[in-house]
């Protein structure tokens, strides 16, 4: 044990003090800050209302419909996130709409050179022949997105909903509350409670999470592969197996390199807890960002085991092989499963108890992401959890005594990678 200790304050203490560890532990936050925050801002520079204009028939008709655009502009259905866009920008300054009620062709050839001239940004012609046809037009530059489609044809419809009720003797005020949309809000039930927000910041901390945990697990694994090889093909391997075991070299390496990730991700949490979590929180889709210790403490505990389980391959391998070439040809052994549980995660999210993600996240090489994933979407049952914890520490242990094994002699061989008849033999040697 005071070998391993040893060992471990070793590779700890020389990782710690590079400049790499200190420009990667305090540029990283920056960046993915800018990188988070840039798009937002770029989308949002120079922004400026849009120029609208609605050619209809009668002066009537045009207004209703302007009124309709205005009273539901194309945000977010999210009510709070609406909520917070309307009070700090009202529809009225983010679209400019005027009427015409001249639908010639002359007209729409002018309004067709202010578009090319971006005098406006659209026209929507609102011919009678084209509601008689139930199909109105809507010109611009750009290829209407889906949400934009939406929002124009909802308004025409009720407009022209509440005219055709209007003319069989029915009220205007009660024709307008009959075509008045109704909108769902989705509430989520967690812990037999309702969970406050629209699951935007739940999404938000699996996203950065998992991405934390996928990163850290593949650097600090292949550093753990680099290190074994370079200490075996420069020798040094030797002398230190004349101090310690095999098994206590490979414990302090991994113990080592997995404490300066997790120093580093805690470094990262305090920054981001200090600097990035306000910033972020202040955006109407994030206002319910809050990790809680539960979903910390989960994070910790499948990111160190997730750690160890993949870093006692990637050990392995750096034992089996003799240059970093081979070691990287061999590693989509460890790569296919990280990658498999990445591309589970739309499928955690969405139904976290279908049979299928249960049973991935019970898998000990997908249940780092998998399991986590589904305890901050919605907790799964304890004893899935506890089975989870149990058979990932199972094979963590089971993995690392036949990889010890191997590590004790593949440390010392040299020249050529071992093949899978001579690892079996290694086995059969470190057995007996």
């Amino acid at each position: 044990m005071r070998n391993t200790w040893i060992i471990l304050k070793r590779e700890y203490l020389q990782r710690v003090r590079t400049r790499s560890f200190l420009v990667l532990t305090l540029l990283l936050p920056a960046i993915m800050t800018v990188l988070i925050g840039l798009p937002a801002k770029l989308a949002t520079m120079g922004e400026k209302g849009q120029h609208i204009v609605i050619v209809a028939s009668t002066e009537q008709f045009g207004e209703a419909v302007r009124q309709q655009l205005l009273a539901y502009p194309a945000v977010d259905d999210d009510e709070e996130s609406s909520a917070d866009n309307n009070a700090k920008q009202k529809p009225e300054d983010q679209y400019t709409i005027d009427i015409a009620t001249n639908p010639t062709e002359a007209e729409r050839a002018s309004l067709r050179d202010k578009l090319s001239t971006r005098a406006i940004d659209g026209y929507l012609w609102l011919t009678d022949d084209a509601i008689a046809a139930r199909k109105v037009t809507w010109y611009s530059r750009e290829i209407a997105g889906f949400r934009e489609r939406s929002w124009l044809s909802d308004a025409v419809s009720r407009v022209v909903q509440q005219q055709e009720l209007a003319s069989r003797g029915m009220p205007p005020k009660q024709a307008a509350q009959i075509v008045d949309p109704i909108k769902v809000q989705p509430v989520r039930i967690e812990r037999g409670r309702e969970a406050k927000g629209s699951g935007t910041g739940r999404l938000f901390e699996i996203v950065v999470m998992v991405t934390l945990l996928y990163m850290a697990v593949l650097l600090y694994g292949i550093s753990v592969m680099r290190s074994v090889l370079e200490e075996k093909t420069s020798r040094i391997i030797e002398v230190l197996l004349s101090s310690a075991s095999s098994t206590e070299l490979m414990a302090g390496k991994l113990l080592g390199v997995g404490a300066v990730g997790l120093t580093q991700i805690l470094v990262w949490a305090v920054m981001a807890g200090l600097v990035a979590l306000p910033s972020l929180a202040a955006q109407p889709n994030l206002s319910e960002l809050q990790i809680s210790p539960w979903i910390m403490a989960a994070f910790a505990l499948f990111f160190l085991l997730g750690y160890l389980l993949y870093s006692t391959i990637y050990a392995t391998i750096g034992a089996i092989t003799t240059t970093e070439q081979e070691g990287q040809q061999l590693q989509f052994l460890i790569v296919i499963p990280l990658v498999l549980s990445v591309f589970m995660l739309t499928p955690a999210i969405r139904t976290p108890d279908s049979p299928a993600v249960v049973w991935m996240s019970l898998i000990p090489f997908f249940a780092p992401i998998v399991m986590f994933a589904r305890i901050v979407v919605q907790t799964p049952p304890l004893w899935q959890i506890l089975l989870s914890l149990v058979l990932l520490v199972g094979t963590i242990a089971g993995l690392v005594v036949l990889c010890g094994r191997i590590y004790r002699i593949g440390v010392l061989i040299y020249g050529k990678r071992a093949t899978l008849p001579e690892i079996v033999k290694w086995l059969k040697y470190a057995k007996a």
